[in-house]
This record gives C-alpha cells, structure tokens and sequence, in this order.
C-alpha cells in the first residue's frame, strides 16, 4: 500500500519486472495508470495529458526509471482526495512486463491534520497530569495529536506532535 498526501504533488512507484527473464526493467517506455476505486472519480482512470478522469482506460504518466526495474512517477495534487482509494499499475509498452499494481489511499497530510485539530479538536487535560494538555483528532475524537505542557518558567508552553 502506498499513501498520497492531499494537497501536493506525490510520487509513487512500482518495480516492473520482464516475463522472459524476471529481471528488472532497465529501458524502454513503461507507462502509469490510475483507477480511482471509490469517491467522486470511482471506476475511472487518471489520465495525465490533459489532467482529466476517464471512463476508458488512459495513461496517468510515462515513468521514468531510477535503478534496478523501479520506476516512478510524480502525479499533482489534484490527483488527490483524502480517504479515496485507487489502484495503481504499471505495463511495459511492448507487453513484456508482469502485471504489477499497488493499492495508494489518499491521506491528509500531517500538517493539515494539525492544524484540523488545532481548529476543531477536543483539548484534554492528559490523565494523572495537571499541566500537560492533549488535542485530540476532530474526526475520530479520541486520537492524541499533539500535547501541550505549561509551565510557569521559560518555556511557558512546550508542544509535542504525536502523529
């Protein structure tokens, strides 16, 4: 499973591997897809060149190979939306490829997920604690994001991020 972090460009990748001899994929062209699994795009495939979603099956990128058959591809923030699943996979242009794919879940990123909860979560004071604090998630409301600890000397407010 990989993840994809909301909001920003992500880059996954996948290793493609060749029939004939099970090493890896070295040169050539070996294209990306993208099929959204569930949300608004469900059942459709990303396609890359003019940044739409498909009901036939389109081309997400041409990826590029970094070593040893691992190939990958950045694909842009809009791409992404938090708590969708897709399916990622791979194919080699001339089909010399074993079918390869990957489940990838879009995700907020930690950063927003802060700041989600810093707007609308649930402070605590932490159990058996007088002076620490928790901020806890505002979808679930038991998730510990951050604690914040007082105190009256320098630093008055020490933060800690638990995600």
């Amino acid at each position: 499973m990989q993840y994809a972090l909301t909001g920003q460009a992500n880059i996954l990748s996948l290793p493609v591997v060749a029939k004939a001899s099970g090493a890896g994929i070295t040169s050539g062209t070996v294209n990306f897809y993208l099929i959204a699994k569930d949300g608004t795009n469900a059942g459709k495939w990303y396609r890359g060149s003019d940044t739409s979603w498909q009901v036939a099956e389109s081309i997400a990128g041409a990826a590029t190979h970094r070593s040893d058959g691992h190939w990958y591809l950045s694909l842009p923030s809009a791409v992404w939306t938090r708590d969708v699943r897709y399916r990622l996979y791979a194919k080699e242009s001339g089909d010399l490829h074993i079918p390869v794919g990957e489940d990838t879940i879009g995700k907020l990123s930690d950063t927003d997920v802060i700041l989600k909860a810093w707007c609308a979560g649930i402070w605590r004071t932490k159990s058996g604690e007088t002076a620490v604090y928790e901020l806890l998630d505002a979808d679930d409301g038991t998730t510990v994001i951050l604690e914040m600890e007082l105190s009256e000397t320098t630093p008055q407010r020490t933060i800690t991020v638990k995600v």
